[in-house]
């Protein structure tokens, strides 16, 4: 014990000198703001977390994770929502999920633009509404921990019973049976009939017919795939990671996570893009976020459809363009 209070007098001594020699110490960060399709500023950067927006409602977190709170606010930067919450989801019909934590206890409960709470239910987690339904983890005795879905009444849709489960995306949600890495996935459909049975470690939701599929839990292992709404293969196991295909492509990690990088296939497994990102994201109204380097600088920007980067390449995050602006941060000192 002696010698951590000894190095933590010395780090203060330290500091001190720093902040006598040079008035103040200034330690870069991120802040979070909001461009448009040509890169310019519709929200300034200020916060330290933004979400892509959702019915014209952008998500934002003032100070940083573990302490700060989120809320809601327009393209005014106008807060439309209190930021008064420990973690919120994206509003879509008019609905959001939001998460108060005490203590250790999380509890999350659903509210409207106005930010009036919803159906009058609390769950241990929530997601955003997708396709009428949005997927819950029930706080309730009987049923705790499953996840199930609710309609926008508030009322089970599918009854809890699932150890894990996604949005619904093309009719088709993923859901989980056991749990950590010896759970299966699959899907169920809209009415929670199982459409295709769990037997997959990694499964992503559906788009433009195909979903990623992670055959085991190795994460060294390339067996990162796509399967078509009948469970067929359309794209071998044969890649690193994969996310969802958008306007016909979608990126794909080739190498192991020591040695690779990120490229784009199209749906007959054709090399669009080269692997030349050190992240990348699915496309969204025509762009991508990508990492062109692996480095916690400003280094994230967005490609087009042929790979060329045509904005950024100066961020240092960035996410998806919904509803013709992104969320991307910058790094400032404080």
């Amino acid at each position: 014990m002696k010698k951590y209070i000894g190095l933590t007098i010395v780090a203060v001594m330290l500091i001190s000198l720093a902040v006598v020699l040079t008035g103040c110490i200034k330690v870069p960060i991120s802040l979070y703001g909001y461009i448009d399709t040509a890169g310019d500023w519709v929200v300034k950067p200020y916060y330290h977390m933004a979400l892509p927006a959702g019915d014209g409602m952008l998500a934002v977190r003032a100070g940083e994770e573990g302490y700060g709170k989120w809320g809601f606010i327009n393209r005014e930067n106008e807060i439309l929502i209190d930021l008064v919450y420990d973690d919120v989801g994206i509003f879509a019909d008019g609905i959001a999920p939001v998460m108060v934590r005490e203590g250790t206890k999380e509890s999350w409960w659903f509210i409207d633009k106005q930010g009036n709470m919803l159906f009058d239910r609390k769950f241990k987690d929530a997601l955003p509404f997708s396709e009428g339904l949005a997927a819950v983890k029930s706080a309730e005795a009987e049923t705790e921990d499953l996840w199930g879905f609710i309609d926008k009444t508030g009322e089970y849709a599918i009854e809890p019973r699932f150890s894990g489960a996604s949005s619904f995306s093309e009719g088709l949600a993923m859901y989980m049976e056991g749990v950590g890495t010896a759970g299966v996935s699959g899907y169920i459909d809209t009415n929670g009939n199982i459409a295709i049975e769990a037997r997959y470690t990694y499964a992503r939701n559906f788009s433009e017919g195909l979903a990623a599929i992670k055959l085991t839990a190795d994460p060294e292992k390339q067996d990162w795939g796509y399967i078509d709404t009948e469970g067929n293969v359309i794209i071998p196991f044969t890649y690193g990671f994969a996310k969802p295909f958008k306007d016909g492509i979608a990126p794909v990690f080739i190498g192991t996570t020591i040695k690779g990088k990120w490229a784009y296939v199209n749906v007959q497994n054709e090399l669009v893009i080269p692997p030349v990102f050190s992240e990348a994201f699915s496309f969204s109204e025509g762009f991508a976020a990508v990492q062109t380097e692996f480095d916690p600088g400003t280094n994230w920007g967005f490609i087009n459809s042929k790979g060329e980067l045509v904005l950024g390449g100066k961020y240092s995050a960035a996410s998806d363009f919904q509803e013709g602006i992104a969320p991307v941060g910058v790094i400032v000192d404080r």
